[in-house]
């Protein structure tokens, strides 16, 4: 309903000066054309991108700013698929035939990924065509500009000391347990049954019972297969009942039964790391590739700068 108003709007604010030109055509880049297809294909993937609400689209000037940075976006792409072309960049076959059989992957059928892909505008033979263009832009990219990408060991350093927060590890503890599965609504019967059964896992235990083989013949939690083992974890990535239970344990103790909304626990815990801040030495190999990133981005950004200064660029809809 949402994406029918939108290609509504889009339609009722290009019209005009559509009429003097090829109607699907909104953008010439050195003669070659956008489709209004392509830029409303465009907008509605970057407002899902960013969570935007379809029915926040109510005034003519916010249709515009979407589209406006859509149609940037577009041409930035085709003047870069041009420049990949005239040097010789052009994805191969096998590339781009791996690239759709990656975008395949995860549709239980091949009407599902049709579908998916004319909800952004794209039959199979333009989804191809658009993934052999970034294809293409990517290996152009990374040949022609990867001398501009150099990061040095001062601005690792640098990167590193303004942003200690970002390398603080929390306290965590990796803990294994058993887990003996019980719906919230269950009955009284069910839940008594339940707790008889990982009172008496709590009892073999304490008296010395291996805990990873109880775990691995006893627990109905996925973890079951590793001993119970859930690795190191901080505040926060458990339930709350299960996480207070967990950190209260020093390594080597057991807790008691403990109940969730997943059903009954036992709890030991294996180790417990204190919070600490990741040494710059472990921490530069990320740095360096952020800051890479970072460069490359810029690298592209300036690229399309210029040659959208030497190119022929004509906008045929109001923005």
């Amino acid at each position: 309903m949402m994406r029918t108003l939108l290609a509504i709007l889009i339609w009722l604010f290009t019209l005009g000066a559509a009429q003097a030109q090829d109607f699907n055509v909104v953008a010439k880049v050195n003669g070659e054309g956008i489709t209004r297809d392509r830029l409303q294909s465009s907008v509605d993937v970057s407002m899902e991108q960013s969570g935007f609400n379809y029915g926040g689209v109510t005034q003519p000037r916010q249709l515009k700013r979407l589209q406006r940075q859509a149609l940037e976006q577009l041409i930035a792409q085709a003047l870069l698929w041009q420049r990949a072309q005239q040097e010789g960049f052009v994805a191969s076959a096998e590339e781009v035939d791996a690239a759709v059989a990656a975008a395949r992957q995860g549709y239980p059928s091949e009407q599902a990924y049709l579908n998916a892909l004319a909800r952004d505008a794209f039959t199979a033979e333009s989804f191809r065509e658009d993934l052999r263009q970034k294809i293409s832009v990517r290996k152009w990219a990374h040949a022609t500009l990867a001398d501009q990408v150099q990061v040095s060991e001062a601005e690792v350093h640098e990167y590193y000391v303004a942003n200690q927060a970002r390398f603080a590890q929390p306290e965590q503890i990796n803990a294994r347990h058993v887990l003996i599965k019980l719906a919230p609504d269950a009955s009284q019967a069910t839940t008594a049954a339940a707790r008889r059964k990982i009172e008496q896992i709590l009892e073999q235990a304490r008296a010395g019972a291996d805990f990873a083989e109880l775990a691995q013949t006893h627990s109905q939690d996925s973890s079951a297969a590793r001993g119970g083992e859930l690795g190191f974890v901080a505040r926060g990535r458990l339930v709350k009942p299960f996480e207070d239970a967990a950190f209260a344990l020093k390594p080597g103790e057991l807790s008691g039964v403990v109940r969730t909304q997943y059903g009954f626990h036992i709890i030991k815990l294996e180790a417990r790391r204190g919070a600490s801040v990741v040494p710059e030495q472990q921490a530069a190999p990320k740095i360096r590739a952020h800051l890479a990133a970072g460069k490359f981005r810029d690298a592209v950004l300036e690229r399309v700068r210029t040659l959208r200064q030497q190119a022929s660029i004509e906008i045929l809809i109001p923005l």
